[in-house]
This record gives C-alpha cells, sequence and structure tokens, in this order.
C-alpha cells in the first residue's frame, strides 16, 4: 500500500526535545508512511527540526522537506525521493495577515484558513486541491505538543501534487515550531 494511493491521510505526531516525528495512517488506521526528521542531533537540539523525510516502506523516501536559512520570511524546499525539486513553500507577511504561498513547477497553490490552527485548504486555479484539519490527540499529547492532522486530498491529483502538498503540510508544522522557539 502506497501513501499516494489514500485519499485521506492521519498525521500522528512523535516529537521529543530533538525529533519531530510523524507516523501516516490511512482512514482506517493503518499506517501507510512515516516521517523521520533529518540532520545532526546537536543542529535540532538548537535550532529545531530542518529536514523531515517521508518513507513509504523502509528505506524507501518519496518526499523531502528542506528549512533553507533565508532573512526574514520562512522558506522550505519540497523535494522527490530522489532529491529532484518539487515546489517551494514561502510564507509571506501581508498587512495584518500571514499568506503561504507554493509554487509548483510553474503554478502557485495557496494555503486558505487559519494555517496556525491546521484549519486550511490547499487551493489553485481550478479549485480546492485539500482539506486540512486538526484532530484532538488527547490529553497527554496535547499537553506535550503532539498534534494529529488529518489530510483529504481530492481523487484525481496527480502524484507530485500530492508530493507537494504533503510536504507542504509537514512544512507548516516545521514553521508552527520555529515560531513556538521564538
Amino acid at each position: 500500500m502506497t501513501i499516494f494511493a489514500q485519499d485521506t491521510l492521519i498525521f500522528q505526531q512523535t516529537k521529543n526535545f530533538s525529533k519531530n516525528d510523524f507516523a501516516i495512517h490511512d482512514a482506517a488506521g493503518v499506517q501507510v508512511a512515516h516521517v523521520e526528521t533529518g540532520g545532526s542531533t546537536l543542529g535540532r537540539m538548537f535550532t529545531g527540526a530542518r529536514e523531515l523525510t517521508v518513507f513509504d516502506g523502509p528505506q524507501n523516501p518519496v518526499i523531502m522537506v528542506k528549512d533553507t536559512m533565508t532573512m526574514g520570511r520562512d522558506r522550505f524546499e519540497i523535494f522527490d525521493g530522489n532529491g529532484s525539486p518539487l515546489a517551494s513553500l514561502v510564507k509571506r507577511i501581508t498587512f495584518l495577515k500571514t499568506r503561504v504561498t507554493i509554487s509548483m513547477l510553474g503554478e502557485e497553490l495557496d494555503l486558505l484558513g487559519s494555517v496556525w490552527d491546521f484549519d486550511f485548504q490547499i487551493t489553485n486555479a481550478q479549485g480546492v486541491l485539500g482539506t486540512v484539519t486538526r484532530k484532538w490527540s488527547g490529553m497527554g499529547n496535547a499537553f506535550l505538543g503532539m498534534s494529529t492532522y488529518a489530510l483529504q486530498l481530492g481523487g484525481n491529483l496527480s502524484v507530485q501534487h500530492r508530493q507537494a502538498i504533503i510536504g507542504s503540510v509537514l512544512a507548516l508544522d516545521l514553521i508552527r515550531e520555529k515560531q513556538k522557539r521564538h
């Protein structure tokens, strides 16, 4: 079973002081992928997670998300499992509002809704490609800052769109973590 055959994905976060990993489940609760934090342990302790890799089975990376160092805006690059560029995500500050855009192979995707509360839609010129909502993951997980997200994808999306959207959801979690640190 592959992560790209699923229209509903549940991201269950498992983190500690140096990791921000996820188990990804289908709608029936079967784990279909997992996310591992990359980079050095020392670097993660001081700057937080800056690289995440989605594995669709053991030793089969399918998406990589990397936080690129910039002054000001948060910028993330999303790659496929072979390291080929797929998309870039940029957090833009506009008047009293935060806007997140995804540039993907000449196409612009927008995140609309409450990005920081994880209740938003990913759209393009044709309409809604995916919807993300935060789910209750229990008092213990909430106390420890661990979250559960549900991603509902459109059924007719290409693998590249699915990779970019899944990578963007993970990048947004990294942005939220960075804001907590500051």
